[in-house]
């Protein structure tokens, strides 16, 4: 066996390898390791920006607050805002025009299979007149697109999800019937609906949701749902009919709308007043519901 034997380096050289290695190695230490905490979303961000940028609390644009999303001129501002969220979560906004005034802003997180069936996730962006709308519906927009920044990062689904931001909600439930209508026209595979209208309100702090109208199996989805989070979370069912939802179920898609208890008297007292401002948001409330909608969605596409 040869033994190789390594020269007696001179002390000056030595010293520059040892700073050069300790240089390195607090390079190292200071660079940000990467976890699983620091991945993690900061969701209530996004959806605080959402609301206080469409209800006028902040400007939506520099020099531009909107007073409410019921003028023409408003509800353009709150479109283009809407289709700038598409693109940051990396995916492609798409309008669908319809009548003179409408237009509502949707986008497809696709599951890569040819003539996927679809699950559609959507909520009203409008407002009335003399109102800034943060809880009608601002709220609702903020979970749509809360729910969509969690699944972006989910890589495989069974199905895709249609996330959509509805006009004239406000109006007949114009926007979602020219939506419905549309996927019926396109012969579009579609699951079931979901559609959300006030999320943003819980004085009793028992962080209940209701579901209106709820397709056969939509009570049992949610539940599981609330079961797999491991929460404490009231899912009551009501007879209402006065959202998106209907405009759905009109034309036969399985659909259920999702809300604060509107019905049972838990729900913001501003509804289509001045005072459905962003400082009445309860934000941990909707940071819960969209934690549960993620799920369910989750379940759905899995």
């Amino acid at each position: 066996m040869t033994v190789l034997r390594m020269r007696k380096l001179p002390i000056t050289m030595v010293a520059l390898i040892s700073l050069g290695f300790a240089l390195l190695t607090a390079g190292w230490a200071a660079r940000p390791q990467t976890s699983a905490k620091s991945a993690a979303i900061d969701t209530t961000a996004l959806q605080k920006e959402i609301i206080s940028k469409l209800s006028g609390n902040s400007e939506i644009r520099p020099g531009v607050k909107l007073a409410n999303r019921g003028t023409i001129e408003n509800k353009q501002e709150a479109r283009n805002y809407l289709a700038d969220v598409w693109k940051r979560l990396g995916m492609e906004p798409r309008r669908q025009g319809y009548g003179t005034e409408g237009e509502n802003i949707f986008t497809i997180l696709a599951c890569g299979k040819a003539s996927a069936e679809a699950v559609v996730l959507g909520a009203h962006y409008d407002s009335v007149r003399n109102s800034p709308g943060a809880n009608d519906n601002a709220s609702g927009v903020a979970a749509v697109a809360g729910v969509a920044q969690e699944l972006v990062r989910v890589k495989k689904r069974s199905r895709d999800i249609i996330f959509v931001f509805f006009d004239e909600e406000e109006r007949s439930l114009r926007g979602s019937g020219a939506f419905a209508q549309m996927l019926l026209d396109e012969k579009r595979s579609v699951h079931s609906v979901h559609t959300i209208d006030q999320m943003g309100w819980d004085q009793n702090a028992n962080r209940a949701i209701e579901l209106e109208l709820p397709y056969d199996g939509a009570q049992d989805l949610y539940g599981r749902a609330v079961e797999a989070l491991k929460v404490k979370l009231p899912i009551l069912t009501t007879t209402e009919s006065g959202s998106d939802h209907s405009a759905f179920r009109r034309l036969g898609f399985k659909a259920v709308g999702i809300t604060e208890e509107y019905r049972n008297k838990d729900t913001t007292p501003y509804i289509h007043r001045p005072g459905d401002t962003y400082e009445t948001m309860n934000f941990e409330y909707l940071a819960s519901t969209t934690r549960l909608i993620v799920e369910v969605m989750k379940r759905l596409t899995r």
